[in-house]
């Protein structure tokens, strides 16, 4: 199992699952109780607010 706990607001990210996979985003938000994440991504020229499981994301180095 992967260390979650490096995820923070700011941190780039990637997407490694569901429909927005291979995005990439900065964290806007992070909910550890949940095990959730928000991301702004672009979408079709929109910055977009998405919600999704923290298991989905992997730090960008």
């Amino acid at each position: 199992m992967k260390d979650e706990t490096d995820i923070q607001v700011g941190t780039d990210v990637r997407i490694t699952g569901g429909p927005f996979t291979d995005f990439m985003s900065p964290v806007v938000a992070v909910d550890h109780d949940r095990g959730r994440v928000e991301l702004m991504v672009d979408i079709f020229g929109d910055a977009t607010r998405i919600d999704i499981p923290l298991s989905d994301v992997v730090r960008v180095v």
